[in-house]
């Protein structure tokens, strides 16, 4: 689910708020933030939910154009395990914790675990990662299809709603699928991407819920 803002929309954001700068000088009256999907989706459960995705990445170098060898990722999938749990939640805010397993070769490596903080009124709750992204000169085509379907998920039925977004700039087209449901902490229940150069796939994921439980 990507509810943190990309660059285009912290842009966005920055002229609505030099805008309402100047209805703020005439009017005393301030309009409610908006609210945080992101929030309300966690602030639906209770302190100690947890989720953990995997996810499987596999790059095509074979495709890479331009790209140094040595510089690139040896051939194969990269497997990683990703948990998320709210430490905390009150009315103005959810806090998460994320951590991060790497899966090698029989071994794993546990990355330190991170602090996320969702604020009820929409703030920015993760700019300085969505922030360092550049946009791009070609103005790309986006294309969003929507659907019902019903998935297994550790062995139970769940229905979800499911989002299947492609942009394409240039030569290059990106897509991703993403199974949604409410009843799942995070609200992801699984999620296709592929990214492709001319019609030949560069990189391409799947992560999907292996693992999560109610906090009491």
């Amino acid at each position: 689910m990507r509810f943190r803002p990309t660059l285009s929309a912290a842009i966005l954001g920055s002229s609505l708020l030099c805008a309402s700068f100047l209805a703020i000088a005439a009017d005393d009256s301030h309009p409610p933030a908006p609210a945080n999907p992101e929030y309300q989706q966690w602030s639906k459960f209770k302190v100690g939910t947890y989720v953990t995705l995997e996810r499987k990445v596999f790059e095509h170098g074979e495709n890479n154009v331009g790209v140094v060898a040595a510089m690139a990722h040896p051939p194969g999938a990269e497997y990683m395990r990703i948990n998320t749990k709210l430490v905390d939640l009150n009315k103005d805010q959810a806090v998460l914790e994320e951590s991060r397993t790497d899966l090698g070769d029989g071994s794993e490596t546990q990355m330190p675990a991170d602090k996320v903080t969702l604020f009820a009124n929409g703030e920015i709750t993760d700019a300085k990662e969505s922030l360092w992204q550049k946009p791009t000169e070609a103005t790309p085509t986006v294309t969003e299809t929507q659907g019902d379907e019903e998935v297994t998920v550790l062995g139970n039925k769940l229905k979800t709603h499911w989002v299947e977004t492609t942009i394409k700039t240039g030569n290059e087209v990106s897509t991703s699928k993403d199974w949604l449901s409410d009843d799942v902490p995070g609200g992801l229940v699984r999620e296709e991407t592929k990214k492709t150069w001319k019609g030949k796939i560069l990189v391409e994921s799947v992560t999907k819920v292996i693992d999560y439980k109610l906090g009491t």
